[in-house]
């Protein structure tokens, strides 16, 4: 075995002798008391040989996967680059040729609206010149309307492979409207989250003497382990 595979072993075995020796202590006195913390300085020393004895390793596979990542983004980059213009323009167009289109097509079926009315008034005309009663004329102009839908030709032909996918976001114009609207139970509470960074600070700070509606202070007491 290896100088490294001898330490490591030893590391392993000292490891599983910590774990088997903390379930077998159970705090009850002041004996069992200063057992564990006596132990518990010993593990503190056991993490940061574990932690010493990786960190030449971690920082040569952090250095090679930086390395790794560089190489990667400086051919990425440009390529990212290409991608952006080409779909800049590529939705530029798209958009344009369906507002286009969209307009074709409603001047299309306002035409094909006023050709049906005016299809109907010589209807109505003819009726009426046959005799028609008031009735029967009646019945006619409260009958649905058809209109013979538009064939509309298309501006362009899209490209197989590239589609135009709508991508509907939202952005917080007022965070003190949507909190009073969420107040008012006129918006969804999900909208929002609590900064746990800030209130954790603030509890801190203020070692909980600040009364905040919805928020509850606590101290969380930690075992701290050090040799001095």
């Amino acid at each position: 075995m290896s100088v490294t595979e001898i330490a490591v072993a030893r590391l392993e075995q000292r490891t599983s002798t910590a774990v088997s020796q903390a379930q077998a202590v159970k705090v009850g006195d002041q004996p069992s008391y200063d057992l564990a913390a006596e132990r518990l300085l010993a593990v503190a020393d056991l993490r940061r040989e574990i932690v010493a004895h990786h960190a030449p390793m971690k920082k040569a596979a952090h250095e090679a996967w930086q390395q790794v990542i560089a190489a990667e983004k400086r051919l990425l980059e440009p390529v990212a680059e290409a991608e952006r213009i080409y779909k800049a323009g590529i939705a530029a167009y798209e958009t344009e040729q369906r507002r286009l289109a969209a307009e074709a097509a409603a001047r299309a079926e306002a035409e094909a609206r006023r050709l049906a009315e005016e299809e109907r008034e010589r209807e109505l005309e003819q009726a009426e010149a046959q005799g028609a009663d008031v009735e029967e004329i009646t019945a006619m102009i409260d009958a649905p309307l058809i209109v013979a839908p538009p064939r509309i030709e298309p501006t362009f032909q899209p490209a197989r492979g590239v589609t135009l996918a709508a991508n509907w976001l939202g952005e917080v114009t007022s965070l003190e409207t949507l909190v009073k609207a969420i107040a008012a139970g006129k918006a969804n509470a999900s909208l929002v989250i609590p900064n746990q960074a800030a209130i954790n600070q603030l509890a801190r700070a203020t070692r909980g003497t600040l009364q905040v509606p919805g928020v509850r202070f606590f101290n969380q007491s930690t075992v701290r382990a050090g040799r001095r």
